[in-house]
């Protein structure tokens, strides 16, 4: 799986943004430089694994809310409850279920 870090910095920055926090509050807080928060969001840098945890726990999101560009699509169509039980399985189990899923509906039991 190829990371595309601009998309990453830029949903970061969205993230950010919507909570009202500033790059030097954030920065700050994170014992990161301004700069650094600047280039991660523009996509000039591709961030650190430790820095990307330290940050996602900072805004309260989870990894793969920033990870997964079409989270925000998918929200409008599965309920919120069913897709945090299953982010929640590991990446065999998720494509169990994803297997379930398409059984079902092959069978039209849904």
């Amino acid at each position: 799986m190829s990371l595309d870090f601009s998309n990453i910095g830029k949903r970061i920055q969205k993230i950010r943004i919507q909570n009202k926090i500033s790059q030097k509050y954030m920065a700050e807080h994170l014992d990161m430089s301004i700069q650094y928060i600047r280039k991660l969001e523009n996509g000039e840098i591709n961030i650190e694994l430790e820095k990307f945890l330290k940050i996602c726990d900072f805004l309260n999101i989870s990894i793969q809310d920033v990870l997964n560009e079409k989270n925000e699509n998918i929200m409008g169509y599965m309920d919120k409850e069913l897709y945090n039980l299953i982010m929640k399985c590991n990446l065999e189990k998720q494509k169990l279920i994803c297997n379930m899923i398409k059984l079902l509906i092959k069978n039209q039991v849904i």
